[in-house]
């Protein structure tokens, strides 16, 4: 199958630029908020080759899980629900999968979760009003068993098509970056494997008709991404791809990224931020996303706006409305006794 790089993530890069929306503000010497940066000492040793289960893709799954900070997940697949929460230089921030919106995308991400595989990692592609990329790993002898050019048995994952009841590639939402599969028209996303995108603004008009498969939500943190270092820009080899964007390209080559890996980031990007460690909570109830993040075709919380606010919002908007109408009946029955007593007293 015929691929080239597209517009997802980077390997896969997103549409064009420009979202029709208001850009965060993403300074690139903006402060930390939110949640205490951790410190690099107390970050775990990004696993590498030989030695991690994720050498072997294809049976990476059913290993046992080998990261200290995910034991709480199990071997297999993921759970209906699950947070992940990523520990990054500049904070805390808690992505919500869905494995109802993908089960292979859902299931790659708990496999990688459980064995480290985003310990150490860069924040590589970061672009204001548009996208926020990671994925590759610290230790190259990993990464690149993860760069679908190379096809590790395993590695690629199938095509998923995206729910049609899902959100699409809304705010917040997360999906895999890939390459373009161009023998079809028009090209869509294929040969997802361990690249993360955040879409920062509505991305539904360009990415949802290429097959880019939204499966998570950021649902904690996201004044954490607002401060991610995005001085760097593009990266370099998709410079002629957003030039209505408005970012400089001084960022990483991707072919360099792979073989360098961490080691190579800090001597060529070192302000790039980090992901120090994931950590899981399995079936979150606080509260249950069916409840509190509305139907299953938007996901939304209700306080994001917009269409699918949720049960809770109606419930909170018809108390509301339920007082109010109280209050101008009551009001009118004082009024009313008023008059009443005035007409008497005449």
């Amino acid at each position: 199958r015929a691929a080239t790089r597209g517009a997802g993530g980077f390997r896969g890069r997103t549409g064009p630029a420009g979202s029709g929306g208001v850009r965060p503000t993403m300074s690139p010497s903006a402060p930390s908020v939110s949640s205490t940066p951790l410190p690099e000492s107390e970050w775990p040793t990004p696993p590498s080759c030989p030695g991690s289960p994720l050498c072997e893709p294809s049976s990476a799954a059913s290993a046992p899980t080998t990261s200290l900070t995910a034991s709480s997940l199990a071997p297999g697949n993921a759970p209906n629900t699950c947070d992940y929460v990523f520990h990054t230089t500049k904070g805390d921030v808690t992505v919500r999968a869905f494995r109802s919106l993908s089960p292979a995308g859902a299931d790659r991400l708990h496999t990688l979760v459980r064995h480290g595989f985003y310990d150490g990692s860069p924040l590589y592609r970061i672009l204001p009003g548009f996208v926020a990329q990671w994925g590759v790993a610290a230790e190259p002898s990993l990464a690149t068993v993860f760069d679908w050019r190379n096809d590790v048995s395993g590695s690629i994952l199938p095509d998923e098509q995206p729910n049609p009841d899902g959100p699409g590639n809304d705010k917040l939402w997360v999906s895999y970056s890939s390459s373009y599969d161009t023998a079809t028209n028009p090209p869509t996303a294929t040969n997802r494997t361990a690249e993360l995108f955040l879409n920062l603004v509505d991305n539904k008009a360009k990415l949802d008709g290429k097959s880019f498969v939204p499966f998570a939500k950021v649902v904690k943190g996201m004044e954490v991404v607002d401060t991610w270092y995005a001085g760097y820009g593009e990266m370099d080899g998709a410079c002629g791809l957003h030039l209505d964007g408005g970012w400089v390209c001084h960022g990483p080559n991707e072919t360099d990224l792979y073989a360098g890996g961490a080691a190579f980031v800090a001597q060529k990007f070192p302000s790039f931020d980090r992901i120090g460690y994931v950590t899981a909570n399995p079936n979150p109830r606080d509260p249950d996303p069916s409840w509190y993040y509305g139907n299953t075709k938007h996901h939304f919380s209700w306080s994001d706006g917009g269409e699918g606010h949720g049960v809770l919002w109606y419930l909170v908007f018809a108390a509301v409305a339920v007082m109010f109408i109280g209050l101008i009946k009551r009001q009118k029955n004082v009024t009313s006794a008023a008059a009443r007593k005035e007409r008497r007293g005449s």
